[in-house]
């Protein structure tokens, strides 16, 4: 459990790494009782989220009847055919109290998925309409445990192979791999994993701005015109041993049989950190200016470079 132990004791100025995050995500579950949530009463829900919430959203509200909205149509969203709103937010700050607070004012039934034991939304809905998941502490805008309990809930993976299987198979590939030689990433996930696209889309941008370059395709994108431009800088990490379009370096990376949701998630967060671990360290470099930005403006007053 030693990652596990490091997310407890990490300063702002020597923040867990990406990859050994994900490593403290995969000991938390092995020790925490995962339960799957039943929100069949909900007939028409309207489920809104911001961000990267949305990825987990659609994985966990799959076989429900469900709208889906984030902050910038949630007005109009709130005024269609719908039963009640679940909010979906790590912190439940930012966005989720405004959601909260202009359902009720509709007396519109709102039920909370967060990680936060305490804030401003639950203080709209209570705490009987809040479902508090267990999370790691971690560097803001990582949101691994977060994020990643949520899909454990509604996939029920091994946390300890998804683990195993990283450090025995995925780490001696990638240490065959200079990533510092390559300026841009091609990333091609399965068909059936063309949820956690977005996922990997927005950890490039949090981590790199957009000092590196990068797309996020699955293998039925593939077919269109993705590659008609080749750089020879560029390197393919394909999640798959299929063929699509690319004249340059390829990196396959080997998926089981079982793979399922969290473990292409953490694989694909270990190796972004990987690629991230060959340049400067930007995120270090520029959270805490970030930060202080951001609680200088209207929108929020509480962020820190560490979400515990």
């Amino acid at each position: 459990m030693k990652y596990l132990e490091k997310s407890k004791v990490f300063t702002e100025n020597d923040l867990i790494p990406l990859d050994e995050c994900v490593l403290a995500a995969l000991e938390l579950f092995k020790t925490v009782d995962i339960k799957k949530w039943d929100f069949s009463q909900m007939k028409k829900p309207l489920i809104a989220w911001s961000w990267n919430a949305i990825v987990t959203a659609q994985i966990i509200f799959s076989d429900l009847d469900a709208i889906y909205c984030d902050e910038t149509n949630f007005d109009e969203s709130l005024k269609k055919d719908i039963d009640s709103l679940i909010i979906v937010s790590a912190s439940w700050e930012k966005h989720a109290p405004i959601f909260a607070k202009k359902a009720k004012n509709k007396n519109i039934p709102v039920k909370l998925i967060t990680c936060a034991e305490k804030s401003s939304a639950e203080l709209v809905v209570w705490c009987n309409n809040t479902i508090i998941t267990p999370k790691n502490r971690e560097p803001y805008t990582y949101n691994t445990s977060t994020y990643m309990g949520w899909i454990f809930a509604n996939t029920w993976e091994n946390p300890e192979y998804i683990q195993s299987y990283i450090n025995e198979t995925i780490d001696p590939i990638l240490e065959k791999i200079d990533f510092s030689i390559f300026n841009s990433y091609l990333l091609v996930t399965p068909n059936k994993f063309a949820w956690v696209n977005q996922l990997f889309r927005v950890k490039f941008i949090e981590l790199f701005g957009r000092k590196i370059a990068r797309d996020v395709f699955s293998y039925e994108h593939m077919k269109h015109a993705i590659t008609v431009v080749p750089d020879d800088n560029e390197l393919a990490i394909s999640f798959w041993e299929g063929e699509f379009d690319f004249v340059n370096k390829k990196l396959n990376i080997p998926l089981p049989k079982s793979c399922d949701l969290v473990m292409i998630m953490a694989i694909g967060y270990y190796i972004i950190w990987k690629i991230q671990k060959s340049y400067p360290n930007y995120f270090q470099e520029h959270i805490a200016s970030y930060i202080k930005r951001a609680n200088e403006s209207w929108f929020s007053k509480w962020l820190s470079v560490i979400i515990d």
